[in-house]
């Protein structure tokens, strides 16, 4: 009967780990940035000649940190750089080099994220799609 307890308790403990929150109670729990991300460089539809991308962004009413807390407040955050749907780089800053890029076509998303880095209950995302030779 001990051993029933201990399985059940084990399960109940594992499925209330495993339960995912819903939408709208995330959202919910999320602070509201009104902050407004843009990518200036590399400009959308562009050819980049050479296998190195220069990143350029502007983000107004928001402020950029490298601090990683869960004490977060809703303009300030970490951008999120991704490359054709891979996280590349979490930058501190609003520029970065990437190098070595594949030749072809790419999408390129830079998304402002809260300081625990998951998003706000508005994402702010930005994309560009640009070709490199």
């Amino acid at each position: 009967m001990r051993m029933l307890a201990v399985v059940v308790s084990f399960l109940v403990l594992l499925g209330a780990c495993s339960a995912k929150p819903t939408p709208s109670s995330t959202s919910q729990a999320r602070p509201f940035s009104t902050a407004k991300l843009t990518i200036l460089q590399p400009m959308s539809g562009t050819t980049i000649d050479g296998k190195d991308v220069e990143v350029k962004l502007s983000l107004v009413g928001g402020t950029v940190t490298m601090i990683t807390t869960r004490n977060i407040k809703p303009n300030i955050g970490h951008i999120h750089l991704r490359l054709d749907g891979t996280t590349i780089t979490i930058l501190g800053s609003l520029d970065d080099h990437i190098p070595n890029v594949r030749s072809g076509q790419h999408v390129l998303e830079a998304e402002f994220v809260a300081s625990d880095h998951l998003p706000f209950a508005r994402d702010i995302l930005a994309a560009v799609t640009f070709t490199a030779k």
